[in-house]
Formats: C-alpha cells, sequence, structure tokens
C-alpha cells in the first residue's frame, strides 16, 4: 500500500467510528470538545501506521494501523481509566479518542495535500 492509500483508509476508518459511535456515546462526544492536547502526531512508518495522541491530564491516545501480507489490523487504545475499566472490551471510543479523531480530521486536508506533494 502506498501513503495515499494508507490514508484513504485511515480516513474512512475514522469516519467510521465517529458515524457509529457519535449517537450512542454523545455525552463523551460533547465532553471531546473540552480534552486539550500537549502533543499529537501521525506517523507512517512502512508497517505501521499510528495516531498518536497526549493530552494536558497525561492520558496517551493511539489508533494503531497494522498491515500485514494479507490484511490490516486497526486498534485503538486510550490510557484513561474510562478505556481501561469499561470500554476495553467493547472497543467504544472514550472522549479522548474522540477528541484524537476530530483533532485528525481537521487536519485532513493539510495531510492529503502534503502526501499528494511528495
Amino acid at each position: 500500500m502506498n501513503k495515499q492509500e494508507i490514508i484513504q483508509s485511515l480516513n474512512q476508518y475514522v469516519d467510521q467510528i465517529v458515524e457509529q459511535h457519535k449517537r450512542e456515546q454523545f455525552s463523551r462526544y460533547v465532553k471531546s470538545k473540552k480534552v486539550k492536547f500537549e502533543e499529537c502526531s501521525l506517523i507512517l512508518e512502512p508497517r505501521d501506521y499510528l495516531i498518536y495522541g497526549k493530552t494536558k491530564s497525561r492520558w496517551n491516545q493511539k489508533i494503531f494501523f497494522r498491515t500485514y501480507k494479507h490484511r490490516m489490523q486497526i486498534e485503538m487504545r486510550c490510557s484513561c481509566p474510562d478505556w481501561t475499566h469499561n470500554i476495553k472490551k467493547k472497543q467504544v471510543p472514550c472522549k479522548h479518542i474522540f477528541a484524537l479523531i476530530e483533532r485528525y480530521q481537521s487536519k485532513r486536508t493539510h495531510i492529503n495535500n502534503t502526501i499528494k506533494g511528495e
């Protein structure tokens, strides 16, 4: 997969998460507007792709995209207590994951233009 295909699949995945969980988890989605980030990054390595964020309250969020020979594995994680105690098994985003996705979506056009320019 080239970088453009990866970015397209990433865009589809984050859109799917928001649309799938926005109505069910509306209170978390609204609370995500108050989350402040200390650090955010998008890492495009040959086999592992990662959206990473660290909030001011020191919680770490990660959305992984691992490509194998025949498939792509996607995971999301957060180090907050809400994620580890209540949400881990259901794979429902916490407010920090929603905030990270929203931050990524706001930078989407810049990322697409950067990838096309390479």
